[in-house]
């Protein structure tokens, strides 16, 4: 959605590089803007060209094998305004994150749009008529912003927060601190105790001597030459800079003011929620309910395994097996022949005891 927003916002500008071009789909605009091209780059230089019209004679006079060289120009235009730093290469190629591009595009293309706003054209000449009464409204609005800087740190509000009369600390130490006893404890520590306290407390130090010093590598506009840059920045830039970014805060300020006044003041005065009584009665509801679960549970199982039995039975009932002695059969017509058998055998006992008597009377005289 915001690479389809800047997209037509950068149609509605007449940014030449965009015509003939037709796209609909949010990702092939996505990939139009924030994919290393040829095409990406004629968009970047007409953007830096319209926030900086001066930036054409210095292309003009570049040829089509000095890309490098334009690259590095839209970087240092855009540490001029503070949105990238001037090494900051892969952003102007198009490697960066898709986000970090978009917001750096979204930046410029607010600029063009200030610019077209207050009247300026993108040729040289009417930038350099116009250049003084540009320069008078800055300058008007960076005094009213110092006015009202001097309004918030003049303010008994702010002073009453960064100096409270209540004591910061939280509840749980206010007690250890007021206790006089304690503190003639404190007071009274061995020497040993005092240079472990000591130590502990210089190697504290010197780790935030360590972390302030990365900082301050990090904040490379603050000591001297920033990394690729070509001049030093003096110190009316770094105060230009400070100037910039205490205006900011201040617009920041006030925008959160407005925020606060219309969208969040009314929902900061509700009253606090009323909990319900019923805890308890759903605890023990949610605990009959686990039960009910695992008894379900249970029962499924056992008749997951009472399948299986019935299904094994079936099984040993159909499948036909080599018995001792004879052909292979199922065990159902196995035990059917046993019966058989045993129902024969039965009958020739039964039919013995005749056939003797039979026999002994044909051998008696």
């Amino acid at each position: 959605m915001a690479a389809a927003a800047l997209y037509e916002s950068l149609e509605k500008l007449g940014c030449p590089a965009l015509e003939g071009v037709f796209l609909s789909k949010p990702e092939d605009i996505q990939r139009l803007l924030c994919t290393p091209s040829s095409h990406r780059l004629d968009i970047l230089e007409w953007i830096s060209v319209s926030v900086y019209p001066p930036l054409q004679d210095e292309f003009s006079l570049l040829k089509e094998s000095q890309r490098d060289m334009k690259i590095k120009g839209m970087a240092k235009l855009g540490s001029d305004l503070m949105l990238c730093r001037i090494d900051d290469l892969d952003l102007i190629e198009g490697r960066a994150s898709v986000e970090r591009q978009l917001g750096f595009l979204e930046q410029l293309a607010a600029v063009i749009a200030t610019r077209q706003s207050i009247g300026l054209s993108d040729s040289g000449s009417s930038f350099s008529s116009t250049f003084s009464s540009q320069e008078e409204s800055f300058r008007e609005m960076a005094r009213k912003n110092e006015r009202f800087l001097k309004q918030v740190f003049c303010s008994p509000n702010l002073q009453a927060v960064l100096s409270p009369e209540c004591h910061p600390w939280s509840s749980d130490i206010k007690p250890l601190l007021l206790d006089e006893e304690a503190l003639r404890k404190r007071s009274h520590l061995p020497v040993a105790s005092q240079e472990r306290t000591l130590l502990e407390v210089s190697e504290e130090l010197e780790e935030t001597a360590a972390a302030l010093q990365d900082l301050r590598g990090q904040c490379s506009f603050l000591c001297g030459t920033p990394a690729g840059a070509e001049q030093p920045l003096d110190g009316t830039t770094v105060l230009q800079t400070l100037k910039l970014a205490a205006s900011d805060f201040g617009q920041l300020l006030v925008a959160f003011e407005q925020v606060y006044e219309s969208e969040l003041r009314k929902h900061c005065q509700r009253p606090a929620p009323q909990l319900s009584p019923c805890g308890p009665l759903l605890k023990a509801v949610q605990r009959d309910l686990s039960l009910c679960l695992q008894e379900l549970a249970s029962l499924a199982q056992v008749t997951e395994t009472s399948e299986n039995i019935e299904n094994m039975v079936d099984r040993q009932h159909e499948e036909k097996l080599a018995w001792r002695g004879s052909v292979k059969a199922t065990l159902p017509s196995k035990l059917e022949e046993l019966q058989r058998k045993y129902k024969a055998i039965h009958a020739t006992l039964h039919k013995l005891p005749a056939v003797l008597s039979n026999a002994e009377a044909t051998v008696s005289p």
